[in-house]
């Protein structure tokens, strides 16, 4: 996956989704349940550095990851890319830098990471 460029915000966000859905369960959820609805909820941003968002839209969905989840942020930064460029006739560096001030439809991590990362930043 793209290196992350902002772990800490990701973090904190990430623990954010799982106490909203905590709270929204309340106690019928396990760690696990808890973490892996989590991944569902809108994230803060994708949580990677201008320049990756550049290679994305230059490879132009050529060399995709191997990872599916990779290759689902991959996916979803091209999609918005292209759809910014063409209806507001920007650069990709335009493009690039509104997409990253949005937020992105999901936690692109995988479920057992989500549940490994929840135990971490609970302390357990």
């Amino acid at each position: 996956m793209a290196n992350l460029f902002y772990e800490e915000d990701r973090n904190k966000d990430f623990l954010q989704a799982c106490e909203a859905v905590r709270k929204e369960e309340g106690t019928r959820l396990t760690v696990s349940g808890i973490a892996s609805r989590a991944i569902y909820k809108k994230a803060g941003s994708f949580y990677i550095h201008l320049s990756v968002y550049m290679k994305i839209i230059r490879n132009n969905g050529n060399n995709l990851p191997k990872n599916e989840i990779s290759r689902q942020l991959h996916t979803e930064v091209l999609k918005r890319a292209k759809e910014i460029m063409q209806q507001n006739n920007y650069t990709p560096a335009q493009a690039a830098k509104i997409l990253s001030e949005q937020q992105a439809p999901r936690f692109y991590i995988s479920e057992a990471r989500a549940i490994s990362l929840y135990y971490k930043l609970l302390g357990k």
